[in-house]
């Protein structure tokens, strides 16, 4: 199997000029406000495919706060669902990770932001939402004055878990209650967790070690924490920040384990009744293992690389051995520069959502396998 064509699809698009100052480290309280990047700058950040309505529903990264959208794929529109109408904060710009299912054709999301720090003590701090029936509902700020990188959605006990940023904790947030039950400041941002088949959450935190593993169960009350390190990128490169722990994608397998990829391109299982992690190999040479999903005949599939080489890869979990798929390329010499999530629609299409661009819009890609 291997990618047979790609197609990036244009939500809007931007100059190179009018990024220049995003290019050269403006504060984003500036960009925020700039009249072209406010309505027109965007990256794709979060993808879903929402096989009942045979489209993908999509989070972005807007200055405009216009979050949430849909991509029919059959007409090659985009529709906006219309989150900007709420008025909502300002500073919530992104959703980062972790737009969910609620098994019931909506979606539950959590809102990141992009705060000047000098800001923060005003802020409001990141939301959780629930779309359904077309309409947007606020269920709460689980922590005030940050913002929600990621969460992870218990249906069956009804909590939102969520990581944030620029301060860096973790939560556990009661959708009955509405309320925070729990949270610890974790000094370890990690890009995605997942839900063990028991209930438990997993995410890292930072030792004097480095970056660990820790678990946490509602019914428990408090985390558990493991102290054998995960290796991580040091902080020479431009999109990896201070307190950003290694991993980048992470997914519960269906087969008793959970497996995530980190930003060195590291791709591993995590055994969950013991809370040992296995080095199972990397599937290129480039940093960033940034999505993983379960794929074809139940084989892992993921993204790697960055800066223009980005491309797919199957894992077959029963001979360990890795696949390239190819890259992210089209035949128009368009390249995706760095990818933040991806899809399979169950048939031969893989999504893929381009972040972190400073010379255009990001682009959502299309790859077709074959």
């Amino acid at each position: 199997m291997r990618i047979t064509k790609v197609v990036a699809h244009v939500i809007k698009q931007v100059s190179a000029e009018a990024l220049e100052e995003y290019r050269n480290g403006a504060q984003f309280k500036v960009l925020r406000f700039d009249p072209v990047l406010r309505d027109n700058w965007i990256s794709v950040t979060a993808v879903d495919w929402n096989a009942a309505e045979n489209c993908l529903y999509i989070g972005l990264t807007a200055f405009n706060t216009d979050l949430l959208w849909r991509f029919l794929p059959d007409s090659r529109k985009f529709e906006s669902l219309g989150l900007k109408k709420l008025h909502i904060d300002s500073q919530a710009v992104k959703i980062h990770r972790g737009l969910t299912p609620d098994g019931k054709g909506g979606y539950f999301f959590g809102t990141a932001g992009l705060p000047d720090l000098d800001e923060l003590n005003d802020a409001p701090g990141g939301a959780v939402y629930h779309y359904h029936g077309g309409q947007f509902e606020f269920l709460g700020i689980p922590i005030p004055h940050t913002y929600i990188q990621n969460v992870e959605v218990d249906l069956v006990r009804q909590r939102v878990y969520g990581v944030t940023y620029p301060l860096i904790y973790f939560f556990d947030y009661d959708l009955k209650s509405r309320k925070t039950q729990f949270s610890f400041y974790t000094g370890s941002h990690f890009h995605e967790s997942s839900l063990d088949d028991d209930g438990y959450l997993w995410g890292t935190w930072k030792t004097q070690r480095g970056n660990c593993l820790f678990r946490y169960h509602p019914d428990v009350g408090k985390p558990e924490f493991y102290e054998d390190p995960i290796p991580n990128l040091n902080q020479d490169y431009l999109w990896t920040f201070p307190l950003n722990g290694p991993i980048d994608s992470f997914i519960n397998g269906q087969d008793g384990y959970l497996y995530f990829g980190t930003l060195i391109g590291e791709l591993y299982r995590l055994d969950p009744g013991t809370g040992k992690h296995t080095l199972l190999g990397r599937p290129s040479e480039s940093v960033r293992l940034s999505g993983l999903a379960i794929g074809p005949e139940g084989k892992l599939l993921g993204s790697y690389g960055a800066d223009f080489e980005t491309g797919l890869f199957l894992y077959d979990r029963k001979t360990g051995t890795f696949t390239d798929l190819g890259k992210m390329k089209d035949d128009q010499g368009n390249a995706c520069y760095m990818i933040h999530d991806i899809i399979w629609d169950g048939g031969s299409r893989v999504f893929a959502g381009e972040t972190d661009n400073v010379d255009r819009c990001s682009f959502l890609w299309e790859a077709h396998l074959g």
